[in-house]
């Protein structure tokens, strides 16, 4: 161990290899520590002297281990990620990022939505995940990180049976009537039931494609998410009428209104009619999730449920019949509140007469 002229001391190692390195630090304590995890690095099979940053392996891991997925994905894990994460994270080199720095990206969406800080922690966790499987990193500064959770009002996410019949009596445009009447009695997701072709409609719906936009274009690449997203759904009665009224100037049976494939800008148009035909709120997601609500009030069982919504994983159609179960339960309680109050002013009234 050599002290320098500039105070810090300095230490050459020797790796098994016969490889030597040499480390740098302020004291003798901080030289030995890095001796030691330098040789750390070696008998964990670490890159040595690697430092690659943050910002350059996460190119690398989007190339790698993202290139196949749809342009829409990829664009959305690119914003997220240019945002959120390459302003503290980017510059950093790979092997000096800690939990501290991970968490301080977390702290700066802390006031946003459950579901975009749950997004920003899968991004950094894959990106380190990956570093320390490519032996760059010897751990993952992101265990243990976890959301903030919100407090907030609560909203309905379905429709009433009344409001469904609402809906369906005021929607009177054509592609705007077949998109809710798809969405409400058949569970389609948006994408989906933009992505429908007549083609694909017989005795049961083919559900084969689906519409997604990158800016307000249509994206090429028209293929379902997931595998269990390929399904057949059946016609309900109360669908078939809608969809024999519904014209067919197009190869899709919702197109725009000069006929061509759905566009962002096109959609919104033919969605705030809508809007403009309830008084209530209303958004695609809510139609999906009425559907699901009817299949739960049938009483059908959790795997028939999780073919007809398509859902990748059982546990996702379980999480939304248990959402049903405690807003039922919840306005249940509201119910026996409004009883036991009424009861009581009852026997107040009796008391003073």
């Amino acid at each position: 161990m050599k002290k320098r002229k500039d105070g810090r001391y300095q230490k050459k190692v020797t790796l098994p290899d016969g490889r030597q390195k040499m480390v740098y630090g302020k004291s003798q304590g901080e030289i030995k520590q890095k001796a030691q995890d330098l040789l750390q690095e070696y008998q964990s099979g670490l890159v040595i002297g690697d430092d690659t940053t943050v910002g350059e392996w996460t190119v690398q891991w989007f190339a790698t281990y993202k290139g196949n997925l749809r342009k829409v994905t990829r664009e959305n894990y690119a914003i997220l990620y240019n945002k959120h994460i390459l302003p503290r994270l980017g510059p950093l080199p790979l092997r000096e990022v800690r939990p501290a720095h991970c968490q301080g990206v977390m702290a700066e969406v802390a006031n946003a939505s459950e579901s975009l800080q749950r997004k920003v922690l899968v991004i950094m966790r894959q990106i380190f995940g990956t570093a320390r499987q490519n032996r760059l990193l010897l751990f993952d500064p992101t265990e243990g990180l976890t959301i903030t959770k919100r407090i907030s009002e609560s909203k309905t996410k379905y429709l009433s049976p009344e409001q469904q019949r609402q809906l369906m009596n005021a929607v009177t445009d054509p592609r705007a009537r077949a998109f809710c009447g798809l969405c409400l009695y058949a569970g389609l997701r948006r994408e989906e039931a933009l992505g429908l072709q007549w083609g694909d409609i017989d005795t049961v719906i083919h559900v084969r494609r689906a519409v997604t936009f990158v800016g307000n274009d249509p994206d090429p690449d028209l293929s379902l998410k997931t595998k269990s997203s390929y399904r057949d759904v059946p016609i309900l009665s109360e669908l078939q009428p809608i969809l024999d009224a519904t014209p067919r100037t197009s190869l899709f049976v919702i197109p725009t209104a000069t006929g061509q494939i759905m566009t962002k800008s096109a959609f919104r148009r033919m969605w705030y009619k809508v809007e403009q035909a309830v008084d209530f709120r209303v958004t695609p997601h809510m139609l999906r999730h009425s559907f699901a609500t009817n299949l739960h009030g049938a009483k059908i069982d959790l795997k028939t449920a999780q073919h007809i919504l398509g859902h990748s994983s059982i546990a996702v159609t379980a999480n939304i019949y248990t959402h049903i179960q405690n807003g039922e339960t919840e306005k249940a309680m509201t119910k026996v509140q409004k009883f036991i109050s009424s009861s009581q002013k009852v026997v107040k009234s009796k008391k003073k007469a």
